[in-house]
């Protein structure tokens, strides 16, 4: 089993929302692609220089809630996309995830968003 995989804290919900984060003085907007209760992976609209460590704040949306978060980069893929744990989201944050998590059981053919 990948490693990665193992480390997950908790499963990935497909998820096509947008989103917006802010790098330093940059604003960014983009799609989630997938969501957990730790963190998403993300695809920036724009060619993103970010490393793994760098910090951002996210604001996304999901099922029509919205949801702002201090995040640190943990992947980046050579197609761009981005994976980030969520440091910061608000304990009615997580709860809303979590519902939303047990309301919608995505699959690849019903995905959150």
């Amino acid at each position: 089993m990948d490693r990665q995989f193992e480390a997950r804290k908790s499963p990935r919900h497909p998820c096509y929302g947008p989103i917006d984060f802010r790098v330093d003085n940059w604003c960014i907007t983009g799609k989630v692609i997938n969501l957990c209760l730790e963190g998403c992976l993300i695809r920036p609209r724009q060619h993103l220089l970010c490393s793994i460590g760098d910090t951002l704040d996210l604001r996304f949306e999901v099922n029509g809630l919205s949801f702002r978060a201090h995040c640190i980069v943990r992947w980046v893929g050579a197609d761009h996309m981005v994976g980030v744990e969520m440091l910061q989201l608000s304990e009615r944050g997580r709860r809303q995830l979590r519902e939303l998590f047990d309301q919608t059981l995505p699959s690849p053919r019903h995905p959150v968003g």
